[in-house]
């Protein structure tokens, strides 16, 4: 009676393993759909991504500039894309939020070495905002990045908000004249 129990005993024990893999990556499969949903991310593999869990710095050393975009979507033609979600609303986007999907965008070209057709911000209300990485946004970015350089390094920042919140938050609060405390 052992005998045929000896033989079936590890195909049980096999059935049981795929089983339990089918099942694990119908459970995964489930919650990065969800994660897709929730944060409204467009479709492609998500290749990084700073919301669920932690991620690298990517930096820029001609530019001096570092940042960590929410996501990094690959299409399906290979492309890289920065996705930002925000938690605000808008109809359009707001300035200072394409020039920061513009800097991620060029994060990307350098350290990837790809060229970023556009990125995608996406707000509160799940509508996602398509914004082309084209030679008028670089040349937007570049100039504001030699401005916000010339500013730091003449320490004559100005304060663009009347919003104590902001000020508590923002990297330069110590060292700010005209913070709100």
């Amino acid at each position: 009676m052992d005998e045929p129990l000896n033989s079936i005993l590890p195909a049980l024990m096999l059935l049981a393993l795929a089983l339990s893999f089918f099942y694990l990556s119908r459970v995964t499969s489930s919650s990065a759909r969800s994660m897709r949903q929730k944060n409204g991310i467009p479709q492609g593999q998500v290749i990084y991504s700073d919301l669920d869990r932690p991620a690298h710095v990517l930096y820029s050393p001609s530019m001096a500039l570092s940042g960590k975009p929410d996501y990094i979507v690959r299409d399906g033609e290979g492309r890289l894309i920065p996705v930002e979600i925000k938690s605000g609303r808008a109809k359009v986007p707001h300035r200072g939020h394409i020039l920061q999907l513009a800097a991620y965008c060029l994060l990307i070209e350098e350290n990837y070495h790809m060229d970023v057709p556009y990125g995608i911000i996406v707000y509160s209300d799940k509508v996602q905002h398509k914004i082309e990485f084209d030679e008028l946004l670089r040349s937007d970015l570049l100039r504001t990045l030699k401005e916000m350089k010339s500013a730091l390094k003449s320490h004559s920042l100005q304060r663009g908000h009347s919003q104590r919140q902001k000020c508590r938050s923002c990297s330069f609060s110590q060292s700010c004249n005209s913070r709100l405390d």
